[in-house]
C-alpha cells in the first residue's frame, strides 16, 4: 500500500513511518512532506527514495498532485491545517486519510464531514473509541480520557505561575510542545470533546471528561443496555497509527506494546478538577455556540500557546482569551467553502493578535 504522510517529520509522522518501518511488505512511502526540519526530511527521502515535500524546501511551489494522487491512503500528521485543501482533494478521491490533526476536526469538520466514512481518527483517545463501538448503535455516553498532564498535582497559584519547561514536562506522554501545553491545561480533552461530538455525532451531553493516570486507559462507552466497553493499553501512538493504516485488519505489533491483561485490575477514574483545569469545560462551551466558535477556539488556542511561550500570557489570561474567542464568533456564520474557511481563519488570527498586542 502507498503511503503519503503530511507532517512526516513530526512526532505522530516518525512514528507512522516507525510502523511502515516494521511492515515494509505492507506499506510503502510514496511523499513526504514537512516543515522546517529539512536535513531530516531529505534523509527519509533518501532512505525510502519517494518525493519530498517542504514550503522551507521549495519556496511557495505546489505540493506534487500527482505522488499525492498515486498514494492509495494518506496520513495526516501535520500540527498545521495548511494541507487542507490537499486532504480534502484526497478524500474527494474515495481514498482513505489518517486524521491526527485536531485542528482540522475540530475546525473545519463541515467542509469534510460527507467524507466521514474515509476519516480514520490516529488521536489515541478517538481511536480507542472507534475501536470499541462509539460509531456504532445503541451508544448512550462516552467517555474521553486523559491522565492529567504536567500540572495535574499543582494547587491553583502554582498553575498560575507554572513555567514553560513544568508546562512541557508530562508525567505519561512524549509529545510535541504544542499538545503538552494543551494537555497541561486540559485545552486538549476540551479539543477532544469537540473531535468526539463530531467524528461520532453524538452531542456534547454524551461526552464527559475522566482523568486516568497512568495513560492505560483510552476511552469509555456506555450501551443503552447497560453495558460498557473499556479501551486498555499502553500509552503509545504506535497502536492508534497501525490500526488506521491497516482497518479493518489488526497488524501484530511489537508484543512490548501491549499491556498484559492483568495490568487492567483495579484501574481508578476520576472526575476532572474544573475549579483548577476550568479550561477543560471549553470544549462543551463552543459546542453549544456552534461551528464558528469552534474554530475561533482552536485558533485562539494557537496564539495562547505563543503568547504563554513569549511569557504574554498567564494561565488565566489564556482561559478569558479563549472564552472570548468562542463567544466572539457565536453569531459569525460558518464559511461554506475551504477557501471561505481559509479566508475568515486569516482573518481571526488577524483580530486576535490585535487583542494580544493591546493587552
Amino acid at each position: 500500500m502507498k503511503v503519503a504522510v503530511i507532517g512526516a517529520t513530526g512526532s505522530v509522522g516518525k512514528q507512522t513511518l516507525e510502523v511502515i518501518d516494521r511492515f515494509p511488505d505492507k506499506f510503502v512511502p510514496t511523499l513526504l512532506v514537512g516543515g522546517k526540519n529539512v536535513e531530516l526530511l531529505q534523509i527519509l527521502g533518501k532512505k525510502y527514495g519517494c518525493s519530498v515535500f517542504s514550503p522551507w524546501l521549495h519556496g511557495p511551489a505546489e505540493l506534487p498532485l500527482d505522488k499525492l494522487e498515486c498514494s492509495d491512503i494518506m496520513v495526516y500528521a501535520a500540527s498545521t491545517v495548511d494541507y487542507l485543501n490537499y486532504m480534502s482533494h484526497f478524500l474527494g478521491l474515495g481514498k482513505p486519510v489518517c486524521l491526527s490533526t485536531k485542528e482540522i476536526i475540530v475546525e473545519a469538520w463541515p467542509l469534510i464531514e460527507s467524507f466521514s466514512g474515509l476519516i480514520r481518527p490516529v488521536d489515541s483517545e478517538h481511536s480507542a473509541l472507534w475501536r470499541i463501538g462509539a460509531k456504532g448503535p445503541g451508544v448512550k455516553s462516552i467517555y474521553v480520557v486523559g491522565s492529567g498532564g504536567s500540572l495535574r498535582d499543582r494547587k491553583r497559584e502554582e498553575i498560575e505561575n507554572a513555567t514553560l519547561d513544568q508546562v512541557l514536562s508530562h508525567p505519561v506522554w512524549n509529545m510535541g510542545p504544542k499538545v503538552t501545553f494543551d494537555s497541561a491545561f486540559l485545552i486538549n480533552k476540551s479539543m477532544e470533546v469537540i473531535e468526539a461530538s463530531h467524528l461520532f455525532n453524538l452531542r456534547g451531553e454524551q461526552i464527559s471528561i475522566v482523568i486516568e493516570r497512568t495513560g492505560s486507559i483510552h476511552a469509555l462507552v456506555d450501551f443503552v443496555d447497560g453495558s460498557r466497553n473499556v479501551f486498555f493499553s499502553k500509552p503509545t501512538m504506535l497502536i492508534p497509527i497501525a490500526y488506521a493504516l491497516s482497518y479493518p485488519s489488526i497488524l501484530p505489533l511489537d508484543e512490548e506494546t501491549v499491556t498484559q491483561p492483568g495490568d487492567a485490575l483495579g484501574y481508578r477514574l476520576d472526575k476532572p478538577d474544573f475549579d483548577r483545569f476550568p479550561w477543560g469545560k471549553l470544549g462543551h462551551y463552543a459546542l453549544e455556540l456552534g461551528y464558528t466558535s469552534r474554530m475561533a477556539f482552536s485558533v485562539a488556542d494557537e496564539i495562547a500557546f505563543e503568547c504563554f511561550k513569549d511569557k504574554i500570557m498567564k494561565p488565566s489570561d489564556i482561559y478569558h482569551f479563549l472564552v472570548k474567542a468562542i463567544e466572539d464568533y457565536r453569531a459569525i456564520s460558518y464559511p461554506e467553502s475551504i477557501t471561505e474557511y481559509f479566508s475568515l481563519r486569516h482573518d481571526m488570527i488577524e483580530k486576535m493578535w490585535k487583542e494580544v498586542r493591546a493587552i
